[in-house]
């Protein structure tokens, strides 16, 4: 499934809300988030990829491409969030580095318990890169 497809977000929905320690871990979540891909036409990312989801205590109730005014808004380079996504880089760490760029509250971002297992969750999804980034393209990782 394409990064950032309508396929991949519902997936991403269905995947999240069928694993158990994600939720548990979110439950009382009730933010919205935005994810921005930015654009690397000097590797093949002519466009930004961009990607939202909204969570109801810890469960994801809309998936939606495009953006929209919500509680947090995610930003790096495609290829930061291909190396989140394939385990290279842990995201917050690239929070704390800055290389994922947040606009909302960053203490509350990280104090979040359930990133890391969203990004397993995310692993687990078959998942197609654009550009130089499709030499990464994932099968998914059992969870």
């Amino acid at each position: 499934m394409k990064l950032g497809s309508m396929e991949y977000l519902e997936e991403v929905q269905k995947r999240s809300n069928e694993d158990a320690e994600y939720r548990r871990l979110a439950k009382g979540e009730n933010e919205s988030y935005t994810m921005i891909m930015k654009a690397e036409p000097d590797k093949g990312v002519p466009e930004d990829v961009i990607a939202g989801e909204q969570l109801k205590d810890g469960e994801v109730v809309e998936v939606w491409q495009g953006v929209r005014d919500t509680d947090f808004t995610l930003t790096a380079n495609y290829g930061v969030w291909v190396d989140i996504l394939r385990g290279q880089l842990n995201a917050v760490k690239a929070l704390s580095l800055r290389r994922l760029k947040v606009r909302g509250s960053f203490l509350k971002l990280l104090k979040s318990k359930s990133t890391d297992r969203w990004v397993e969750v995310l692993m687990s999804i078959p998942t197609e890169f654009e550009g130089e980034y499709a030499q990464y393209n994932t099968p998914g990782k059992q969870l």
